[in-house]
């Protein structure tokens, strides 16, 4: 797999140097060029989608599902407080978004996974293997970015899935095709970014040769494809793989400091404590939306909130305010949001009663939680389902996450019956509920 590795706000030329050279799988970018432009020509402009994931499981009780009237034990330390939607309340924690939640929907009583692992959310599929499955892995199901690689490849310049800070073992191609792997910027696995600061395991050293050797020849490349002078020693393939390691719109994309300081301000880019800024990835996602990219997936995580919910949350949640903010209000200024759905969510909600590993743990409650909805030309402005007066137990039927990934799958122009065939050439469906949810619709 390809991972990029963030330095000092910008991207390592170590990342784009793997972009050409080790590739996905042993593939090199001019092979999964060939492999995406034998299956569909390019294509305009079409709709994108950026799945944001919370990792951990975040407090649908102390941010999106709040219950002022419920017992002290249950409600927590938090109030909620007014958006510009009438009847619609938020955590005090969140007034930025308390301005724009006419651009957002909330759904409540969400069920999405009972483990901790971000697979659902990417691809509607939990983690576990089916005991049908013959070849061991076979059930795991493809991420939705690698379904939109090869159902919709897009534009030959771009790439049409991009993620940033996920865990790798949470969104794969599987029979998808290695090609059809994301792009990864940074991680949440900190074994995974190390391996991939050095060779892949497939490419010897009389391939790889010495470094030095190595750029010059990239910069040769580079140069040659400036003067138009690559002639016919590189064919049309490689020659697009180059394009995408030298385009400026490309490099461009990747380097934050192309922005103004004031709207990196905006995001909130900048130190955080619990890992990776949000503002710092949602300012990257939109920068690759923007770019042509299909599908953006960001991992913002340390939300087990185990331990010391309330601090921990007075810490993660203004940021991610902060962010969010600034992406609807960017992406609405440019004339972007109702090309983008926009998902967010975590595996589950947390414990209504409060009182897990400390006086103010939440611990795992997959019986309900919420997940975020914008853009897209979606019915926003609203909230979609509920829970009970505690926030244990929905009221009506649960929203799945098939259901939502449905409704993406719907705005991208792709059929969620359609099929892709696994390991064995049987074909499989994207979902096995197609229906979208009618409310966002």
């Amino acid at each position: 797999m390809l991972t990029i590795r963030q330095r000092d706000g910008a991207f390592s030329r170590r990342g784009f140097l793997r972009l050409g050279t080790l590739a996905f799988g042993g593939l090199t970018l001019g092979d999964l060029l060939r492999s995406r432009g034998a299956a569909m020509p390019d294509s305009g402009r079409a709709k994108s989608a950026l799945l944001i994931h919370l990792s951990g499981g975040p407090s649908h009780l102390d941010m999106y599902d709040m219950k002022p009237l419920a017992p002290i034990e249950y409600r927590g330390e938090f109030d909620p407080i007014r958006t510009n939607v009438s009847g619609m309340e938020i955590c005090e924690l969140m007034p930025m978004q308390a301005q724009i939640a006419d651009k957002f929907a909330i759904l409540r009583g969400a069920q999405i996974a009972n483990l901790h692992t971000g697979n659902m959310f990417y691809s509607g599929y939990p983690w576990q293997e089916s005991p049908r499955a013959s070849i061991p892995g076979e059930a795991r199901r493809p991420a939705v970015g690698s379904v939109v690689s090869r159902l919709r490849p897009g534009r030959s310049d771009v790439p049409p899935y991009v993620s940033i800070e996920n865990h790798p073992d949470w969104e794969r191609a599987y029979y998808a095709g290695v090609e059809h792997e994301p792009i990864r910027v940074g991680g949440s696995n900190p074994r995974e970014s190390l391996d991939n600061m050095g060779r892949h395991r497939e490419i010897t050293l009389p391939r790889l040769g010495d470094r030095q050797e190595l750029l010059r020849t990239l910069d040769c490349a580079r140069r040659e494809i400036e003067l138009g002078e690559a002639g016919d020693s590189v064919d049309g393939f490689r020659r697009r793989a180059f394009e995408i390691i030298a385009s400026t719109h490309v490099q461009t994309a990747f380097d934050l400091d192309q922005e103004s300081p004031e709207t990196r301000a905006r995001y909130g880019e900048g130190a955080f404590r619990h890992g990776p800024h949000p503002g710092r990835s949602l300012l990257l996602a939109r920068r690759m939306l923007e770019a042509g990219v299909g599908v953006v997936t960001v991992g913002v995580h340390n939300w087990d909130t185990h331990r010391d919910n309330f601090s921990t949350l007075r810490e993660l949640i203004p940021p991610l305010d902060r962010a969010l903010h600034a992406l609807i209000t960017d992406l609405d200024d440019r004339g972007m949001l109702d090309d983008v759905v926009i998902v967010m969510g975590g595996e589950f909600g947390r414990t209504p009663r409060i009182g897990d590993q400390t006086p103010d743990g939440r611990s795992h409650w997959p019986e309900a939680g919420f997940l975020w909805v914008a853009g897209g030309g979606l019915k926003t402005g609203q909230v979609i389902g509920a829970t009970d007066a505690r926030g244990e137990q929905i009221i009506g039927n649960p929203i799945g996450m098939q259901s939502v990934l449905a409704t993406v799958y719907r705005v991208l122009g792709i059929d969620p019956a359609a099929t892709i065939p696994d390991h064995n050439g049987r074909p499989q469906f994207l979902l096995d509920k197609r229906e979208p949810l009618a409310a966002l619709l």
